[in-house]
């Protein structure tokens, strides 16, 4: 039988067309699959760790949704953490006139003369209230010392524990006994310190009825014009604000039921610039 002159044509050009598509598939497109291969590897390995921290196993169906509703939720804590931050670093801001000091040129000579002063105005409030204060309550008031490095902070430390006895003998405690202002500035603070908060701590022992302690209690986190406003008592209006860190409370005897006994550890706090 005659072949036609086309059959011969094309059964030559298959061979030829399979030949190229070889070489094609090796010379391009192979490597080609290798490259994509590589690049594919470190899709792998974060979508495995992606899989391994969302603890599903099944790495080829991941929850985005699930991950879309975490991410939100996350981004709502930050925010309501930074504004718990801003309201928190409001809330420590000091007077101005304070600030001032603290900020300004440290001066021993006028500290000494602010210290004695306060010291004589409490001892003439705490008579006119009747209000006992053991006399080594008066000589804790912090003092400058050549080992106090922080020197500045001492009016801030000097504000804090007039601020916490004028409280509380305007809450008429029964008596005063102790006051304790630890020595917490006699170290720079660490190189690289990112500590943006000066804490501050006074340490009280006093004996009151217990309405009265509470009412301490109460005022100590308000600022004066707060605690006047929700009738605790006749605080400055630059009370600063402190903290209640500590608080052991009990009864002074089976006789005076409602008198109790207080061990108290407040703190303030001044923000570093």
């Amino acid at each position: 039988m005659k072949i036609p002159f086309t059959e011969y044509q094309r059964r030559g050009i298959v061979p030829i067309a399979g030949l190229a598509l070889a070489v094609y598939y090796f010379l391009a497109l192979l490597p080609l699959s290798h490259r994509a291969e590589r690049l594919d590897r470190p899709l792998q390995r974060e979508w495995q760790k992606l899989s391994a921290s969302l603890d599903q196993t099944n790495t080829l169906a991941i929850d985005f949704l699930r991950i879309t509703n975490q991410l939100s939720e996350t981004r709502e804590a930050v925010r309501i953490l930074e504004n718990a931050k801003r309201d928190a670093t409001a809330r420590v801001q000091l007077d101005p006139a304070l600030s001032g000091k603290i900020n300004g040129l440290f001066q021993n000579d006028e500290y000494d003369n602010e210290r004695d002063s306060q010291r004589n105005d409490l001892a003439n409030l705490a008579k006119q209230a009747q209000v006992a204060i053991d006399p080594a309550v008066l000589t804790s008031y912090p003092e400058y010392t050549f080992d106090v490095k922080r020197s500045s902070y001492l009016w801030a430390a000097l504000s804090f524990t007039d601020s916490l006895l004028r409280t509380a003998v305007s809450c008429k405690v029964t008596a005063i006994q102790a006051l304790e202002v630890p020595p917490v500035l006699t170290n720079w603070p660490p190189v690289g310190s990112t500590e943006h908060l000066v804490e501050i701590p006074l340490h009280l022992e006093f004996t009151s009825s217990a309405t009265n302690a509470d009412k301490l209690l109460q005022c100590l986190p308000l600022r004066g014009d707060e605690a006047r406003a929700a009738g605790l008592t006749n605080a400055p209006t630059n009370k600063p604000v402190l903290f209640i860190d500590r608080l052991v409370m009990q009864k002074q005897s089976r006789d005076k039921l409602d008198e109790v006994h207080v061990w108290l550890r407040a703190v303030g706090f001044v923000v570093r610039d």
